[in-house]
């Protein structure tokens, strides 16, 4: 290919490469039912404990979410391709005192506008069920949170021996996902 050739291919080329980048913020849609700059929410220290071997069946999620927003928000559902299934689950003490492990009522979790939902052990938690294997210290995994106002949000939950030291802020806007240094 002569020289000539090679600069209209390699034009050519960087035209298309841009034209995908050229679609204007504004074209993109909010999630269904999320005015724009409506909702807000944070989600910070997202962490799951490591699993031995022989506890390679489940594992649970730990994090929290600030509602910074002028609505309550409620988390739907969540995912992982590690997870056969991921439940909502919640400690209660029963009538003799012990605590139990139930799912939460009606399968979901809100967050009222202004304030922050934690999940935490020995309270609410996600339950990761039918786990394809242990979760090793120092690996992490991809969580999809479904949002009824936001939609749904992929986040990275890093799996260690104990809770982190320190808060991992991730933002989250309607239609998008920001992980933030902090």
């Amino acid at each position: 290919m002569n020289s000539r050739k090679m600069i209209h291919y390699l034009v050519l080329v960087s035209l298309l490469g841009l034209s995908g980048c050229a679609r204007p913020h504004s074209e993109v849609p909010p999630p269904t039912g999320a005015p724009v700059g409506a909702m807000t929410l944070r989600i910070e220290s997202a962490w799951s404990r490591s699993t031995a071997e022989i506890e390679a069946g489940t594992g649970i999620v730990y994090m929290s979410i600030t509602n910074t927003g002028t609505q309550a928000e409620t988390l739907l559902a969540a995912k992982t391709p590690i997870a056969g299934a991921v439940e909502f689950h919640i400690h209660v003490q029963d009538s003799n005192g012990v605590m139990r492990m139930r799912m939460v009522d009606g399968g979901r979790i809100e967050i009222p506008a202004g304030g922050t939902v934690i999940l935490e052990p020995g309270g609410l938690h996600i339950m990761l069920i039918n786990l394809a294997e242990a979760l090793k210290s120092g690996t992490t995994y991809p969580l999809t949170l479904k949002f009824e106002r936001s939609g749904e949000v992929t986040l990275p939950v890093p799996v260690a021996d104990s809770a982190p030291a320190e808060a991992v802020p991730m933002q989250i806007l309607p239609g998008s996902f920001e992980h933030q240094t902090p």
